[in-house]
């Protein structure tokens, strides 16, 4: 039986949900419209923000799904000397306060590797954020061993990474790894020679659905 870190997302807003409801009620018994009003808009926001939509992963073995919904920050390789061991394939995610702050496996795999690192708050559209945040890495292993990593990272908002799997966990593409609460940034890190981008910066991507990328056929480990 799969046991979770944390609850579903929706399970995470009910705290807030419930403050919101009593003052609501309270707004509208008391006739204090600006609290009434206030209160929903917020309580709205917070659950269209924890929502958790249904994901239609792509049907091609060697496609990789988008890990976030949001909008395609950067492109670039660069050295990935953690997981990979090596040079990378970075994709770059930002997302903004509208947007799912899920993140969805891009393909079925199993979680072998976890490394947080603890650090500062900025701006997740600020260019220092990808190496001056918090942030956690998750790796991933493919059934036929190739290897990825998901990062997650803190935003000025958001400041709360949280995990849903436990280490050696195996996933389906589309599956919950975790969530950033609020706007910040998702990273994916894939073998510079053994894949390549079906993206550009600017794209809007679907986490779990998207096709964002994709294994070179043929080249396995």
């Amino acid at each position: 039986m799969r046991r979770d870190f944390h609850p579903s997302p929706m399970a995470l807003a009910l705290p807030l949900l419930r403050w919101m409801a009593l003052l609501v009620v309270v707004g509208a018994f008391g006739r204090v419209w600006s609290l009434f009003w206030s209160a929903l808009a917020v309580g709205i926001f917070h659950a269209a923000f924890h929502r958790n939509p249904r994901r239609r992963p792509p049907a091609d073995p060697e496609a990789l799904a988008a890990p976030a919904y949001g909008r395609i920050a950067d492109l670039a390789e660069v050295d990935e000397p953690l997981f990979l061991k090596g040079r990378a394939l970075r994709i770059g995610i930002f997302l903004s306060v509208f947007d799912t702050h899920t993140q969805p496996a891009p393909c079925a795999a199993r979680l072998v590797w976890v490394d947080y690192r603890p650090g500062r708050f900025l701006d997740a559209r600020d260019p220092d954020a990808s190496t001056r945040n918090e942030s956690q890495m998750l790796g991933l292993e493919t059934p036929d061993g190739r290897r990825l990593v998901v990062r997650q990272i803190a935003g000025r908002i958001a400041r709360r990474i949280v995990l849903w799997r436990q280490m050696n966990e195996e996933v389906r593409a589309g599956d919950l790894l975790g969530m950033i609460r609020y706007g910040s940034r998702v990273e994916l890190y894939l073998p510079a020679d053994k894949a390549s981008a079906r993206v550009k910066v600017g794209d809007r991507v679907c986490g779990g659905t998207t096709l964002i990328a994709a294994w070179t056929r043929g080249k396995t480990p």
